[in-house]
This record gives C-alpha cells, structure tokens and sequence, in this order.
C-alpha cells in the first residue's frame, strides 16, 4: 500500500519519512473513532477516522468535510492518548492538511497596515518563488516556502514606523521584501543609536523564534518597505521540514547572539573591545537542552566558557557519590582558571540544567590574546579565581543567596503592592539549588507565599476570581521551609506552552504570557505543554446555581466537574485560563488583598544576583 503524496512535487525527506510513519499507523488502525471524540473541534463530529483514512491514499481530498476538518486541526495532539492502539493519529492529520494546503489555488495576498488592509498585488506562488531565491531558503522546497508564507502576514510600513521595540518580544521572522529598516538600540540618555540598515533580502527575529529571547535592538521603518512576518509556529514547521534551512539559520543565530554577547562580555571586561573582537571570531556558541552534558570530569582542558543563558550544574563524582558543587547563569565563565595554570584535565562535569547557550572560546586563542595585552592578566586571573572558588573548595555544597538575594528583594519596577517595611530584608533565604532545579529561576515575578504569615483565609483566592471571573490561583504547589510557590504561572524565559497554531496563548511585548479567549479552542495543549501545572481548563458555561444543584455537588463531591474536563468530555465546552501577573492593571490582585502581607510576587533572576559568581 502506498498513499498519496501531499503535493504533485516529489516528497522531501520530511514528508517521506512522515508518509512510511502514516502508512504504518493506518494500517495499525482498528477503526474506533475514540480519537475523533477526544478532539476539542467543532469539525471533528463531521468526519470519521474511516474517512480519514481513506484520504492518505489521495492525491487531493475533495470531500468537504474531510478538508474542513484537517483545515481546522490545531495539531494540539489531544487524540493521541485516546488511542487504544497506541498510535499518533495527529501526524495523519497533518499529512492529509498538507495535501489540503498544498491544492489550494493560488491567491492574491493581502497588504496590512495599523488601520487598513488591501490587496497586495502579490501572489502566493510568486512570493513563495521569490523566498527560493534568498539565500536563507536556498535550500528550502518550493511547497515548504508556500506553507509559509500562507502562515504570514504581509505588512506596509511607512518611514519612522516601528515593527518592533528594543527588548520587546515579537517572536517572528521577519523579512525585508521592498525598502529599507533600520536597527537601533537606546543609548546611555535614552537616545536612538544607529547600528545598521537591513535592505532588501535582509530578516530579523531568529533571537526570538530559536531562543524564546526579547530582541535585542529595535526596527525602524527607514523609507516606505514591505515585510513579511512568518508565526514562530510556521517557522518551526519549515525549519522540520527543511533541515538545510535550519542549519543556515541557527548558524546564523549563533554569529548574531555571539556579536550581541560580545558588546556586554560580564566576567570578560578586563580585555580591551579589541581583545574581545579576537576572541569572539572564532568562538562557538552551543545549543544546550536541559539534561545535556557539555563536558565531562577528566575531558582536556582546551577551551574555556561563557553561559549566555540558561542554566549549568557543576557536578563531581568520587567515592561516596555525585555532588553539586555550584550552578552557572547567564554571564558566569568557567574552565579559564585550568587554563591559566594549565591543568591538563577538567575537575568537574558540567550539565544544562534547562535550555541553555553557552559560548566556547578555545584556550589557545585566549594564550595569543593575554600575550598581546599582558596588562589584563592579572585582573582576568583574579576573576576567574573568584568565579570558580567553590570549585576548588574539598567540601563544598551549594550554599544560601546572600542577603540582598532575599525573596524579599522585589524586581525594581514590580507592582507587587508591598508596603509593610518588616518585609524588607527579613525573609529567610532560600537556596540557589531549590531554585533553579525545580524550574523556578527561569520564571519572572514569581508568586510566593510565606506560610508563617499566610492564615488560610483565601482572600488571594477570592479576589483573583472576582477580578478575572475564573480563580487562576490554587494554594497547593511547591513548599520549601516556610515558602509555598503555588501553580500560578512563572512566566518562563523559555515557556513550553507557546507552540498554540490558533494563537489562543500568546506572550505580550512586555513579556507577560496571555490567554486568548476569543482564540482558544479549549484543546489543553498547552496545559499539557506546562511542566509545573500553571495553566487549569475551565467550563465556558458556569455551573448552574441554586439549591438541587448545589445539593448534587455536594453528594458527587467537589471533583466532579473537574474530573469530567480532564476526561476531555466532549459535552464541556473549555478554555485555558492562567495567571497573566494582572496585565492592564496597576496591581496584583492576589499580593493587594492579601491582609498579612503573606503573598509577595519575586523575580528568581534578582534573587540570584548575587550567586552567579560564587
């Protein structure tokens, strides 16, 4: 049995790959129909798994229900764990939308601006065609460019427009079709610098799409210029269905990160900029997942490392077991100290404890650099004594945050709406090891409640529903000591839920992490995304109230209705509620009600401030 391609052109190595996956998994199929009725979408009760099947071995999919269905599909995976037999039915989905996309006719695209939208003159196919010629997707099937750019938007923007803010996240690939953007970063008075022009055939915005990261400089229309902005979602799916296209982008992510790294080195500031430039030539930056060893006890001592972001665990082995000697953050260094007294082998294994980016710069290049500029030995040397003292330590553990890292230590500029002056300086610390191990030193504005304080009262509880309608707040989560981090959302730097195709959650410029209601589709995908539990679906309709209702809850118990959602039952209508740290208003509602001072909000990043070079 062989089934129908997705297009009239010959299959990539993604879709041959998909294809023998498909065509293993209809035959695997027993025909139950439990994945249909697991699916969130209204579609889903118009079609049945017999026809979906049927559809592999088409060429094109006429039947209009068919099409609807795999058309409307978010990929969200909720009927892969109805599946009695075990298989993905989601990757059947996405082969027959393929083939849907692919057959539509090609149409004429549409213009946008911040107050109208028009025709554009341009086509899809012609758009698609005029990608192939870039050197980006170069190497990227003309089909795949087409599913990209009927993904995006295609935006108008008049001289002294800006398309994106320093600092803002924007999370799209963005490329110059007609004009000219500048890119400016603010200067010590708050004025515009130029940094440079991106003309025609130029993009931006791989920071975001590949590292969950604000952009780094902000983009100003310089004369009247046409974009296209293709979805983080859309990207992701080309660069899966184009691995040329995703080395040629992330090769050129890691020269841009390591050119942005190098105008704020951190440990490094003792070389002069033109010590720097040398060094960051010929420096790598490596892509780390969480888990992932960068290097091991006893690996030759031939490179030393600058963290960019993330995470790392410092580990050694010996006799009585592993222990942790310290962890490494964004601008720590390690491995110069080995170089400069030239040990021959690494003491330590070193592992990312989340995603991370570190830059390796080799120790040969660091030895012609220091002999060139004698005059920063001594000040390097002295730093990376002090960057790896626990390091060299016999029984070292890792120890509390220092007193300026006290949870009570709020970020500057946090509306938390604590006043008490006992708050300040008073909390007990907590440890660099809790902190980044359960996840919660990738947060910003972390909810916290200290349980000596907290009298059980609820308030926080009462008026999160009050002012959201549905309590995004549950007091049961993570307790250390006296601290309890309830499953309220962190807001991560790299969140696991984002990957929405029908934008029903979205990550605002500020950074804040939004629900969409008037998007969500109630699928629980991106609950199911959250490691820490931070994102609850609830009913769209509200419970029925009066005495037979509030009596039959009472006898079925308090979980009923929430067992009934998490059975996915198709008779709930849901959608994903979380905590968005109270955008549009001036204060939390959970810190400012509560009458003890109890709830404070923390950003994990200031917390450990002061660990980073210990």
């Amino acid at each position: 049995m062989t089934i129908g391609a997705p297009s009239a052109e010959p299959l990539n190595a993604y879709e041959t790959d998909l294809a023998r996956r498909v065509e293993a998994q209809a035959l695997a199929c027993i025909g139950c129909n439990d994945c249909l009725l697991a699916c969130p979408i209204p579609e889903a009760k118009s079609v049945t798994i017999g026809e979906l099947n049927r559809a592999l071995h088409l060429p094109v999919i006429s039947a209009q229900n068919v099409a609807g269905f795999v058309s409307a599909c978010t990929q969200c995976g909720q009927c892969i764990p109805a599946c009695p037999a075990d298989l993905s039915r989601a990757e059947m989905v996405l082969y027959n939308k393929l083939k849907v996309e692919d057959s539509l006719e090609d149409s004429e695209l549409l213009l946008t601006t911040p107050t109208v939208t028009f025709p554009s003159g341009i086509r899809r196919n012609a758009l698609g065609a005029e990608l192939e010629k870039l050197e980006l997707f170069r190497a990227g099937s003309a089909q795949s460019l087409r599913r990209l750019v009927q993904k995006s938007t295609l935006r108008l923007l008049v001289p002294g427009e800006v398309l994106c803010e320093e600092g803002e996240f924007h999370e799209r690939l963005c490329i110059v079709l007609r004009g000219a953007l500048d890119q400016v970063s603010r200067g010590p008075r708050g004025e515009a610098l130029h940094l440079l022009t991106l003309g025609a055939g130029s993009f931006f915005g791989e920071m975001g799409v590949l590292g969950d990261a604000p952009e780094p400089f902000g983009v100003v229309a310089k004369e009247q210029s046409m974009v296209l902005e293709a979805p983080k979602a859309a990207v992701l799916r080309l660069l899966s269905e184009a691995p040329s296209v995703r080395q040629t982008l992330e090769a050129l992510y890691a020269r841009r990160a390591l050119w942005t790294y190098a105008k704020s080195p951190g440990a490094l500031g003792a070389l002069p900029d033109l010590a720097l430039s040398e060094l960051f030539q010929e420096a790598k930056l490596e892509l780390l997942s969480s888990g992932q060893a960068l290097l091991e006890k006893g690996a030759a001592t031939r490179d030393f490392y600058i963290v960019r972001s993330g995470f790392l665990r410092a580990v050694q082995s010996d006799a009585w077991g592993e222990r942790v000697l310290t962890y490494f953050r964004e601008g720590n260094t390690f491995g110069i100290l080995g170089l400069l007294q030239r040990e021959s082998v690494h003491q330590y294994s070193v592992f990312a404890v989340s995603r991370a980016e570190v830059i390796r710069v080799p120790g040969a290049l660091l030895a012609r650099v220091l002999a060139r500029y004698p005059t920063a030995l001594a000040t390097l040397t002295a730093a990376a004594v002090e960057a790896e003292r626990l390091l060299r330590a016999a029984n070292v553990g890792v120890g509390p945050l220092r007193k300026s890292s006290h949870f009570s230590s709020i970020a500057p500029g946090s509306n938390s709406g604590a006043s008490d002056p006992s708050l300040t300086g008073e909390r007990a610390p907590l440890e660099a090891a809790f902190l980044v191990e359960r996840g919660i030193a990738t947060g910003r504005e972390v909810l916290v409640i200290d349980q000596t304080r907290c009298t059980g009262c609820s308030n926080c509880i009462d008026a999160c529903e009050r002012r959201h309608g549905n309590s995004r707040l549950q007091l049961r989560g993570i307790q250390i000591g006296n601290y309890l981090f309830p499953s309220a959302c962190r807001h991560c730097e790299d969140p696991a839920c984002l990957l929405c195709s029908v934008n029903g959650i979205m990550r605002l410029p500020s950074g804040e992490i939004q629900i969409v209601s008037d998007n969500c589709i109630g699928c629980g995908a991106c609950a199911e995304r959250c490691p820490y539990g931070s994102i609850s679906m609830h009913a769209t309709e509200p419970e029925p109230v009066g005495f037979w209702p509030a009596l039959r809850d009472f006898l079925a118990g308090p979980a009923r209705r929430e067992q009934a959602l998490r059975a996915l039952d198709p008779s709930v209508e849901r959608v994903a509620v979380k905590c968005d740290l109270c955008a549009a208003h001036a204060d939390y509602a959970c810190v400012t009600a509560c009458p003890t001072a109890a709830a404070f909000r923390v950003n994990p990043q200031v917390a450990l401030s002061g660990e980073a070079d210990s």
